[in-house]
């Protein structure tokens, strides 16, 4: 092998990678944790997630992406270098990359998201809506005619679209994620029991109990964190639909937005779309009852697909097998050259 073709699924959440031929190679954390002097990051990926609140003295742990966008670009391109090569190990040449970018990205962010995945050491760079690549890795032929309604519910942000004949007909993008419902957490519990918990005691609470529609049974755990009064440790009972009321008005935005958009869209899709399923991808999606929230909202039937949070690493590495599909909608490799990098 002469050199490596990559996919990448760059979030807010995580960072996954693919290789043709081998699937998903990488899935790790989206965070770096870095010496405060010198900017150099110190870890990067599971570590640096756990490292999150029990930071040392001179080291901090951030997510350098931030709601789908680069928000510190020498981080990010540390840590993008980090990881592919892990990927790529020793090879000399440097590898072709389709990454995955925001619905709505603006032209400035692609810019520099090619800019970073370049300078991190990529020969060229393809950027694919995340929608469509969640479609592809789905199992959607990217030549199907037929209209496929897509959400992918990530960490930082939702992105949705209506998607025919490998492009998207309807799109649409929520600055709302898997990381607004962590913190709707923390506010309940600030406000509702004046106890003050981490991030990722949030995290397990949603993963462990959380829920989009009220569970049949209701089901409890312990939550541990600080009191804001006594500012000694507490321990917390809370309850599955305690959860879901909290994280509602989240749920309420994200399915506004798809219902809006499915009022843009034209009828034959409809029609379409209707007579099959919406696939629900992305970290979030496998939230307990989302589904069913999603299929009351909308009228429709709603499948959860496999691996939700691999969907879209997935849907890269199968679109760099159709690149002679992708080049008649304007997708192309875009190299340092094109984007003006020094």
């Amino acid at each position: 092998m002469f050199g490596y073709d990559l996919g990448i699924d760059l979030g807010t959440s995580k960072i996954a990678i693919s290789v043709p031929g081998k699937g998903v190679v990488l899935n790790e954390p989206s965070y770096v944790a870095f010496d405060t002097e010198t900017e150099k990051i110190l870890y990067a990926g599971r570590r640096a997630y756990f490292l999150q609140g029990r930071e040392p003295k001179g080291v901090s742990v951030v997510q350098p992406i931030k709601d789908g966008v680069i928000s510190n670009y020498s981080l990010t391109q540390q840590m993008v270098h980090y990881f592919i090569n892990r990927v790529i190990k020793r090879n000399i040449f440097k590898p072709r990359v389709i990454a995955a970018v925001p619905a709505l990205a603006t032209d400035v962010e692609k810019r520099t998201l090619i800019s970073v995945i370049i300078t991190a050491g990529a020969r060229s760079v393809c950027l694919i809506e995340e929608p469509l690549c969640a479609a592809f890795g789905a199992g959607i032929d990217p030549i199907h005619p037929s209209g496929v309604f897509v959400v992918d519910i990530g960490g930082g942000r939702s992105d949705m679209a209506v998607i025919s004949q490998g492009s998207m007909s309807q799109t649409e993008t929520v600055s709302l994620g898997g990381d607004a419902l962590d913190e709707a957490i923390v506010k309940y519990f600030k406000d509702e029991y004046h106890v003050l918990i981490g991030l990722r005691t949030a995290e397990e609470i949603k993963k462990a109990i959380g829920c989009a529609v009220p569970r049949a049974e209701a089901v409890t755990m312990a939550a541990k964190g600080r009191g804001l009064e006594s500012g000694l440790p507490e321990v917390i009972e809370v309850g599955s639909n305690e959860i879901c009321d909290c994280m509602r008005p989240v749920l309420e935005e994200i399915t506004s937005a798809a219902k809006a958009m499915f009022e843009r869209t034209s009828p034959q899709l409809v029609s379409d779309i209707t007579s099959g399923e919406l696939l629900l991808t992305g970290g979030s999606a496998e939230l307990y009852g989302l589904d069913t929230l999603l299929a009351k909202e909308l009228g429709l039937d709603v499948k959860v697909v496999s691996e939700p949070n691999l969907c879209v690493a997935k849907g890269a590495e199968i679109a760099l097998s159709k690149m002679h599909i992708l080049d008649n909608y304007g997708y192309s490799f875009k190299t340092k050259e094109d984007v003006r990098i020094r």
